[in-house]
């Protein structure tokens, strides 16, 4: 993984090993609200979450400190389903990439989600979280203790559902939240796709963040 050290153009850190934030075209500091993506690299290869767009320096640097290829473009809304250039991305990896969103929120993808879940991609377990969008997902990867929860659930002047830029009910997403929480288990980091990351030393902490965006998106 020391090779990521020199990307920092394109990429910029986490405090999860083997995660990095893809910054939108626009975005200037690691303080921006976004978009923001991510590439996860385990064992030389590379999971793509909410890309924020196509490139082919990019997709270069991404072949550098991922070589055997992109498996997954993960999407977690149909806002990110827009943006990413997921056919871009598709066609640059050889059709190799399964490009993953729920069927509420895009047609014609190899793996389209369908009904509440949860699922399994990969490492990754899948969550339906209405509210943003009918579609909406939150993906979790156990093994690194981190949720992708693209517009759902971020850091913005503190724990934020965004209420602002909700669509599908802001009640409808403040449920989804509370029902995440009691019955989905404790991740150390939120990777959101919008606003800042929030990491958690103790589960207490990661539930009260969680409920007070979701009284936000009630206030």
């Amino acid at each position: 993984m020391r090779a990521m050290a020199g990307f920092m153009k394109l990429f910029a850190a986490t405090s999860v090993p083997g995660v990095l934030r893809i910054p939108g075209r626009w975005v200037w500091s690691e303080n921006s609200i976004g978009p923001w993506g991510y590439v996860v690299v385990q064992e030389d290869a590379a999971t793509l979450v909410d890309p924020p767009y196509f490139s082919q320096e990019l997709a270069t640097q991404i072949r550098e400190i991922a070589p055997k290829g992109v498996s997954h473009i993960l999407l977690t809304h149909d806002d990110f389903v827009g943006m990413s250039g997921h056919e871009q991305w598709h066609q640059e990896f050889d059709q190799q990439p399964l490009r993953v969103a729920h069927r509420a929120d895009c047609r014609g993808l190899e793996l389209q989600l369908d009904g509440p879940g949860p699922w399994k991609v990969g490492d990754f377990e899948v969550y339906h979280v209405p509210g943003h969008s009918a579609g909406s997902l939150f993906y979790v990867l156990p093994k690194l203790s981190a949720i992708f929860t693209g517009d759902s659930l971020g850091d913005w002047s503190g724990p934020t559902g965004f209420p602002q830029h909700c669509r599908f009910g802001r009640s409808r997403q403040a449920a989804s939240l509370r029902g995440f929480a009691k019955y989905v288990g404790f991740a150390t980091a939120v990777l959101p796709s919008h606003g800042k990351p929030m990491y958690f030393q103790k589960e207490e902490q990661w539930v009260e963040a969680i409920n007070q965006a979701a009284n936000g998106l009630e206030g």
